[in-house]
């Protein structure tokens, strides 16, 4: 990596081995097993350093949103479980059969489609059948499921792995998830009365794993709790962010009171102002939500964002902060910038401010030997 970047992210994969401990630890003595969930990009982690890591340190499966995830990650090496939570299209079956990629379905069209590909190429399709029990996203009716599934584990060629669904709102809305997890129980039940059995049987996300055991099922799916976030303090501070974010000082300059910055002039200074601009805009991911809004640490110090955030730079207020200059490192996430902080000034989630972080800005990887 280039010694003296524009702006670079550290990854500390400690952090990710120690925050999968931590979610172990609250699964107690049941042998429940961990998919880190891993789309986009790992949360913008970077995917195959993130999943070649949490394979053997922690994660027994890994959960992706589309079929081509789940091919680099084969083709990467990793041999883990994959799942492709996401809907596939029929025309991605041959594929998902080939890398051995386990497939959510709602319907019997789909797997069926997938059983075909899996005849063709003398292979099993591995399967997982979603229950929609609110998202109203993806999965079938819950009153469907048994008869979907008991026809799905009649099929030659497929191995109907799990049963699984997704909450709305683990994290927050205690009665919808109350009402989800029993509709869930419910078409687990009728499967089970029609013989029908699973090898996985998942639906808690973060919030869940955490909040009700009644969800862990023989699976729990994390993903931005491993990754160190926990927007509700579900935790009390025992996870750790695994990754951080920084820029350096491009440019200075002093300006008067009454002055106008940056595009369409957006914000006026109030006083004599010490600007920065720094090397990082939203070509690099920095959400343009945190124009005037947003904040960095320079050498520990809050300076606020200013004016519209551009395309390649944006402009900081450095007034009365000392030390600082051309090549000066900011902090746009880490210690004192949280993603979750940001994520709230933005009106978004930190899964956003996380993901939204580019290829352009390159990942240095902390290693627990290093």
């Amino acid at each position: 990596m280039d010694p003296y970047p524009r702006t670079w992210a550290v990854v500390d994969l400690r952090c990710l081995r120690d925050n999968l401990a931590y979610v172990r630890a609250q699964m107690g003595t049941s042998p429940v097993q961990i998919a880190l969930v891993a789309k986009a990009d790992a949360y913008g982690h970077g995917l195959l350093p993130v999943c070649r890591f949490a394979a053997t340190n922690g994660a027994d499966a890994i959960a992706v949103a589309t079929v081509q995830e789940g091919v680099s990650l084969r083709e990467a090496g990793v041999e883990v479980p994959v799942m492709v939570m996401s809907p596939i299209l029929p025309a991605e079956c041959d594929q998902a059969v080939f890398y051995n990629l386990e497939v959510f379905v709602e319907n019997a069209t789909l797997a069926k489609a997938m059983d075909s590909a899996a005849a063709k190429q003398s292979r099993t399709a591995r399967l997982h059948l979603k229950v929609d029990t609110g998202l109203h996203r993806y999965g079938c009716p819950p009153k469907d499921a048994s008869t979907i599934a008991h026809d799905i584990d009649g099929y030659s060629n497929t191995k109907l792995v799990g049963l699984c669904q997704h909450f709305s709102d683990s994290s927050a809305d205690e009665a919808s998830t109350a009402k989800q997890l029993w509709i869930f129980e419910q078409a687990l039940k009728e499967c089970r009365a029609r013989s029908v059995k699973f090898e996985q049987v998942h639906m808690a996300n973060s919030g869940a794993a955490i909040k009700y055991p009644a969800s862990r099922g023989t699976m729990v799916r994390v993903g931005v709790l491993a990754y160190g976030v926990d927007p509700f303090g579900l935790t009390a501070g025992s996870v750790r962010p695994v990754s951080s974010w920084f820029g350096r000082v491009l440019s200075l300059r002093m300006v008067p009171a009454g002055a106008k910055l940056g595009y369409a002039g957006t914000y006026t200074t109030s006083r004599q102002t010490v600007v920065a601009t720094v090397g990082v805009g939203y070509g690099d991911g920095y959400t343009r939500a945190l124009s005037n809004k947003g904040f960095t640490a320079v050498n520990g110090q809050k300076a606020a964002v200013i004016g519209l955030v551009c395309m390649d730079q944006m402009l900081i207020d450095v007034t009365g902060i000392t030390d600082v200059g051309i090549g000066t490192v900011v902090e746009l996430i880490g210690p004192n910038v949280s993603a979750t902080e940001l994520a709230k000034l933005a009106g978004t989630n930190a899964h956003e401010i996380l993901t939204n972080v580019t290829a352009r800005v390159p990942r240095r990887y902390v290693y627990p030997d290093m």
